[in-house]
């Protein structure tokens, strides 16, 4: 009887995490959805499959599994093409697995010719891997960007006259950011940090202050 009892405790609390989960997952979509609307863009809640076919090669997209894409919204602002959406994806299997969620935009836009380039935050195991050799592109001029960021990508005489003073200081007075780059195409994203809804709009104005500095002359 006491066996019983455990299971269905064990049963219904399931439940109710599953029912929790469906709800604050509904809002969210309902929440993006009016964000949506504001921008004029299209929503999706179910995202679109092509985001990760066409887009696979960037380093975001390239690692871990049960990828998804969901909440998207698309549209066009200032003739620039914008898509915003919630990825996620888990790394590792059972108590070793872990999932990483994150609001990413895309730009993408003529305006854009950006070497292939990858961009995050450095940490412990960048610096260590750094004493043996792996890639950072480092900037002397610019020692706080050198010491926050991780700067990795294959042509560095390119990406080097992309990363003007101008862009230096921007990623100097920010933290968290990730971007990465290729031809007409700019990801920009906090990694594994869901952005509320109601901040959409700032970090989307803050991706287009990284977008007019990479952009062509």
């Amino acid at each position: 009887m006491e066996a019983a009892l455990i299971i269905i405790g064990i049963v219904a609390f399931v439940g109710i995490l599953i029912g929790l989960s469906w709800y604050f997952d509904r809002k969210r979509s309902q929440a993006m959805e009016v964000v949506a609307r504001n921008l004029n863009f299209a929503f999706n809640r179910e995202g679109e499959a092509g985001v990760l076919m066409d887009w696979g090669h960037f380093h975001l997209f390239s690692h871990g599994h049960s990828r998804k894409v969901r909440n998207l919204l698309g549209g066009r602002a200032n003739e620039i093409g914008v898509k915003i959406f919630d990825y996620r994806c888990t790394t590792g299997s059972g108590k070793n697995s872990h999932t990483w969620s994150q609001t990413v935009i895309l730009f993408g836009s003529d305006k854009l010719d950006l070497p292939a380039f990858t961009l995050r935050p450095e940490n412990l195991f960048h610096k260590i891997g750094g004493l043996f050799g792996c890639q950072d592109i480092d900037f002397p001029s610019h020692p706080g960007f050198s010491k926050r960021y991780l700067l990795r990508g294959r042509d560095e005489g390119l990406i080097r006259s992309v990363f003007t003073p101008e862009v230096l200081s921007f990623f100097e007075n920010s933290s968290g950011l990730n971007a990465e780059g290729a031809q007409h195409h700019l990801l920009f994203y906090r990694m594994n940090k869901a952005i509320n809804p109601d901040e959409i709009q700032a970090l989307l104005a803050e991706g287009f202050r990284l977008f007019g500095l990479l952009k062509k002359v």
